[in-house]
Protein backbone atom coordinates (compact mmCIF):
# COMPACT_ATOMS: atom_id res chain seq x y z
CA UNK A 1 0.00 0.00 0.00
CA UNK A 2 3.19 2.49 1.21
CA UNK A 3 5.01 1.62 -2.46
CA UNK A 4 1.32 2.51 -4.51
CA UNK A 5 0.79 6.13 -2.49
CA UNK A 6 4.91 6.67 -3.32
CA UNK A 7 4.27 5.32 -7.25
CA UNK A 8 1.48 7.99 -7.57
CA UNK A 9 3.43 10.66 -5.32
CA UNK A 10 5.84 10.34 -7.99
CA UNK A 11 3.77 10.41 -10.96
CA UNK A 12 2.06 13.79 -9.86
CA UNK A 13 5.63 15.43 -9.51
CA UNK A 14 6.91 14.15 -12.61
CA UNK A 15 3.07 15.57 -14.21
CA UNK A 16 3.95 18.48 -12.64
CA UNK A 17 7.45 19.41 -13.48
CA UNK A 18 6.49 18.58 -17.08
CA UNK A 19 3.60 21.26 -17.36
CA UNK A 20 6.19 23.51 -15.81
CA UNK A 21 8.74 22.55 -18.17
CA UNK A 22 6.78 24.23 -20.99
CA UNK A 23 5.95 27.38 -19.45
CA UNK A 24 9.91 28.12 -19.83
CA UNK A 25 10.94 29.68 -22.78
CA UNK A 26 13.42 31.88 -23.84
CA UNK A 27 12.39 35.38 -22.75
CA UNK A 28 13.88 38.56 -23.73
CA UNK A 29 17.70 38.88 -23.50
CA UNK A 30 17.81 34.81 -23.11
CA UNK A 31 20.28 34.14 -26.16
CA UNK A 32 18.96 31.85 -28.27
CA UNK A 33 21.12 28.76 -29.22
CA UNK A 34 21.50 27.42 -25.33
CA UNK A 35 24.04 24.15 -25.12
CA UNK A 36 22.20 21.08 -24.26
CA UNK A 37 21.66 20.16 -19.98
CA UNK A 38 24.59 17.71 -19.52
CA UNK A 39 23.97 14.43 -19.68
CA UNK A 40 24.64 12.20 -16.32
CA UNK A 41 27.40 9.83 -16.31
CA UNK A 42 26.57 8.11 -13.31
CA UNK A 43 25.55 4.04 -14.07
CA UNK A 44 21.36 4.01 -13.86
CA UNK A 45 20.13 2.86 -10.51
CA UNK A 46 17.45 0.10 -10.31
CA UNK A 47 14.39 -0.05 -8.74
CA UNK A 48 14.75 -0.57 -4.85
CA UNK A 49 18.15 -0.48 -5.22
CA UNK A 50 19.72 1.89 -2.54
CA UNK A 51 23.07 4.17 -3.33
CA UNK A 52 25.63 5.46 -0.49
CA UNK A 53 28.64 7.11 -0.50
CA UNK A 54 31.15 8.51 2.05
CA UNK A 55 28.22 11.02 3.61
CA UNK A 56 26.55 8.11 4.75
CA UNK A 57 29.50 6.50 6.94
CA UNK A 58 28.67 5.12 10.10
CA UNK A 59 24.63 5.27 9.16
CA UNK A 60 22.16 2.32 9.21
CA UNK A 61 20.02 1.68 5.76
CA UNK A 62 17.30 -0.64 5.59
CA UNK A 63 16.71 -2.51 2.37
CA UNK A 64 14.21 -5.43 1.58
CA UNK A 65 15.84 -8.85 0.74
CA UNK A 66 16.82 -9.37 -2.58
CA UNK A 67 17.39 -5.63 -3.50
CA UNK A 68 20.72 -4.10 -3.54
CA UNK A 69 23.09 -1.57 -2.27
CA UNK A 70 25.61 0.51 -4.14
CA UNK A 71 28.29 1.36 -2.34
CA UNK A 72 30.20 4.43 -3.92
CA UNK A 73 33.56 5.85 -2.54
CA UNK A 74 36.04 7.76 -3.62
CA UNK A 75 39.54 6.49 -4.85
CA UNK A 76 42.86 7.21 -6.14
CA UNK A 77 45.19 4.37 -6.59
CA UNK A 78 47.42 5.75 -8.94
CA UNK A 79 48.52 6.96 -5.32
CA UNK A 80 48.78 3.41 -4.03
CA UNK A 81 45.44 4.23 -1.56
CA UNK A 82 42.67 1.39 -2.57
CA UNK A 83 39.64 0.88 -0.84
CA UNK A 84 39.65 -3.02 1.06
CA UNK A 85 35.85 -3.70 1.18
CA UNK A 86 33.77 -6.18 3.07
CA UNK A 87 30.69 -7.30 3.99
CA UNK A 88 29.05 -9.60 6.88
CA UNK A 89 27.74 -13.30 4.78
CA UNK A 90 24.22 -12.14 4.60
CA UNK A 91 25.88 -9.52 1.59
CA UNK A 92 27.17 -11.09 -1.40
CA UNK A 93 29.21 -8.63 -3.40
CA UNK A 94 27.71 -8.75 -6.77
CA UNK A 95 30.58 -6.17 -8.78
CA UNK A 96 32.94 -4.54 -8.16
CA UNK A 97 34.43 -1.71 -10.53
CA UNK A 98 36.44 1.21 -10.73
CA UNK A 99 35.14 4.56 -13.14
CA UNK A 100 38.46 7.10 -13.42
CA UNK A 101 36.77 10.74 -13.23
CA UNK A 102 38.93 11.56 -15.82
CA UNK A 103 37.89 9.89 -19.32
CA UNK A 104 40.01 11.18 -21.62
CA UNK A 105 43.07 10.06 -19.78
CA UNK A 106 45.12 13.14 -19.96
CA UNK A 107 45.13 13.63 -16.25
CA UNK A 108 47.79 11.80 -14.58
CA UNK A 109 47.09 10.96 -10.82
CA UNK A 110 43.38 12.01 -11.17
CA UNK A 111 40.93 9.76 -9.49
CA UNK A 112 37.75 7.98 -9.84
CA UNK A 113 35.02 6.22 -7.58
CA UNK A 114 35.00 2.86 -6.88
CA UNK A 115 31.53 0.96 -7.04
CA UNK A 116 30.28 -2.24 -5.75
CA UNK A 117 27.04 -3.61 -6.34
CA UNK A 118 25.84 -5.60 -3.12
CA UNK A 119 22.60 -7.88 -3.09
CA UNK A 120 21.12 -8.17 0.62
CA UNK A 121 20.55 -12.16 0.80
CA UNK A 122 19.45 -13.10 4.11
CA UNK A 123 17.07 -11.08 6.72
CA UNK A 124 18.51 -9.59 9.77
CA UNK A 125 21.45 -7.23 10.81
CA UNK A 126 24.18 -7.16 8.38
CA UNK A 127 27.40 -4.71 7.84
CA UNK A 128 29.82 -3.28 5.25
CA UNK A 129 32.81 -2.05 5.91
CA UNK A 130 36.09 -0.77 4.23
CA UNK A 131 39.48 0.48 4.99
CA UNK A 132 41.02 2.83 2.64
CA UNK A 133 45.11 2.18 2.66
CA UNK A 134 47.77 1.26 0.50
CA UNK A 135 48.34 -2.42 0.93
CA UNK A 136 51.48 -2.85 1.62
CA UNK A 137 52.06 -0.47 4.29
CA UNK A 138 51.36 -1.62 8.01
CA UNK A 139 48.02 -1.01 9.26
CA UNK A 140 47.96 1.66 11.87
CA UNK A 141 44.46 2.17 12.89
CA UNK A 142 44.28 5.82 11.73
CA UNK A 143 42.84 5.04 8.23
CA UNK A 144 40.35 6.30 6.43
CA UNK A 145 37.46 3.89 7.47
CA UNK A 146 33.47 3.16 6.06
CA UNK A 147 30.87 1.60 8.08
CA UNK A 148 27.39 0.83 7.26
CA UNK A 149 24.98 -1.04 9.10
CA UNK A 150 22.00 -2.78 7.02
CA UNK A 151 19.01 -4.18 8.16
CA UNK A 152 17.25 -6.84 5.77
CA UNK A 153 13.77 -7.02 5.87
Amino acid sequence: MNHTVVIIGIGIVCLIAAACAGCIGAGPGTPAGLPPSPTPTAPAVQAGNIVVNEEQNTATVTVREGNSITVRLQENPTTGFTWNLGASPGLQVVSDSYIPSDTTGKLIGSGGTHVWEISAQSVGGQTIHAVYRRPWEQATGNETAFFLSVVVV
